[in-house]
């Protein structure tokens, strides 16, 4: 297959901690990873069918590769602390409108820290519509609730998550440190 003219990488720039300025990194798109060639042996050296893959008999479709390396580019900068550059990511992510928790959660997160909890609240349930069992969305959705002081409803996303939750899990840790709070400050 030929590539079609001006079809390129993707290409997105990030800032690692110890780099001086932006470093490309390229990620394959679906137009790249499909238009690659692929080069058979001679017949007389052919391994058997069952011995040789094409792309065709990839499992891995192109464009869910493409989606799970984005959601990790986006973790990565939001475990380093780029949250801006997550945030746009995440938020490209959801625009594609897939049916992702992970996505919704991540993007819920930074919005969370950056206090913008009307827009939070709407991504942590957009997660838990797909996923009901999202702990973190759960857990950040109660935790907006309290600060409203809708304390039954956060109770029981808290109590929820509790009951889901392995517990070693820090989430369920923060969960039982909120349903504490939220006990204290409910009115008798």
């Amino acid at each position: 297959m030929a590539r079609s003219p001006g079809s390129k990488p993707v290409e997105i720039v990030y800032y690692p901690k110890k780099a001086r300025g932006p470093v490309p990194r390229r990620l394959q798109t679906v137009e790249t990873l499909v238009t690659e060639e692929v080069v058979e042996p001679p017949a007389d050296r052919r391994p058997s069918r069952k011995g040789r893959k094409t792309l065709t008999d990839e499992t891995v479709d192109p464009t869910e590769q493409a989606f799970a390396d984005l959601t990790r580019l986006g973790h990565e900068a939001f475990e380093a602390g780029r949250a801006e550059e997550a945030r746009i990511v995440f938020e490209s992510l959801v625009a594609l409108g897939r049916r992702d928790p992970f996505a919704h959660t991540m993007l819920g997160t930074i919005l969370l820290g950056a206090q913008a909890l009307d827009k939070a609240l709407e991504q942590f349930e957009a997660a838990l519509e797909i996923d009901p069992d999202d702990l973190a969305a759960l857990v950040y959705r109660g935790e907006i609730r309290l600060s409203r002081r809708k304390v039954s409803r956060a109770m029981e996303d808290l109590e929820r998550a509790i009951k889901l939750g392995a517990s070693t899990d820090p989430f369920v840790a923060r969960a039982r440190k909120l349903l504490a709070l939220a006990r204290g400050n409910r009115p008798a």
